[in-house]
């Protein structure tokens, strides 16, 4: 694979996670979270798009061990569990939001919460999970991991701060209903996720 097709497949990949990182954003969270966030988003790409990797080269090593040459390896499969998984999640994060929202939790707690600790990682985890299917094609193919991993890194890293920054400046003009929005944009976007995977 060429550069180019290295950073058209990073952008395709930071897609899903810029319409999340939006919502997100706009929960009043702190531009130093927003950096630190940035750079977990960027090495969960990098450790989902590996684990894909090295998991289909192996499934593929495998079936030609056993001769069986016409065997097509299920990526359609596993791309629409990953985004079935990754759409649950999302669903569960934008109806905490609105439920926090109706609670009256103040000052932007909930958008730090959500960039801290467990919360982090779950968030992590759901936004890099395309990049374990895209990875485990990529399995099927000679590329250049090194140079795939240091564009994708930068490549996810700049568009998680662009999102989440443009979730913040959007956050406070909503004048106190950025959680409302933010939860619900994540709800849309989960639905969205869940009948492309499975209709």
């Amino acid at each position: 694979m060429s550069t180019f097709e290295f950073f058209a497949l990073s952008i395709a990949l930071g897609a899903d996670m810029f319409s999340v990182a939006v919502p997100i954003g706009m929960n009043n969270v702190r531009r130093r979270l927003i950096v630190r966030a940035a750079a977990i988003f960027a090495l969960f790409h990098i450790g989902m798009i590996l684990l894909g990797y090295y998991a289909g080269s192996w499934i593929c090593r495998f079936v030609e061990h056993l001769g069986t040459y016409h065997f097509d390896c299920p990526t359609v499969l596993v791309e629409n569990l990953a985004q079935g998984i990754g759409a649950l999640v999302l669903a569960g994060l934008g109806v905490e939001m609105i439920v926090d929202y109706f609670n009256d939790d103040e000052n932007g707690v909930v958008g730090s919460k959500l960039l801290q600790g467990k919360a982090m990682l779950v968030i992590a985890v759901s936004v890099s999970i395309d990049a374990l299917a895209a990875g485990f094609s990529l399995g099927m193919l000679a590329v250049d991991l090194w140079r795939l991993t240091a564009i994708l890194g930068l490549v996810i890293f700049t568009i998680a701060i662009i999102g989440l920054g443009l979730g913040h400046k959007i956050g406070r003009r909503l004048d106190g209903k950025s959680e409302l929005v933010g939860g619900a944009m994540l709800l849309i976007l989960a639905l969205h996720l869940l009948y492309s995977a499975f209709v």
